[in-house]
């Protein structure tokens, strides 16, 4: 399942609930170095505009917590009943 698929799995009106939760992972994330400037870029730009939660905003965020931490990246997921929107995680994570 690509980024666009898993976000579209998600139900709009946990949306907003979910992206703060997972921008939370994101920075407490010890690997945190492993998300690309570019990516932490887009998250900055939607959070400023208040549209983390937009379609866009939930692909970088899931790009994100998928490189910095995704066994809690995956905790959250579960929390909000979407235990098939799955993310990988890295042989060191």
């Amino acid at each position: 399942m690509d980024y666009r698929e898993m976000v579209k799995s998600i139900p709009l009106t946990i949306r907003r609930p979910i992206s703060e939760k997972l921008i939370d992972v994101l920075l407490e994330a010890k690997e945190g170095k492993k998300v690309p400037s570019s990516i932490c870029k887009h998250i900055l730009y939607y959070w400023n505009r208040d549209k983390l939660h937009s379609e866009l905003g939930l692909m970088n965020l899931l790009k994100a917590v998928e490189l910095a931490d995704p066994k809690e990246a995956n905790i959250v997921l579960a929390e909000f009943n979407l235990c098939y929107v799955k993310l990988t995680s890295s042989p060191d994570n």
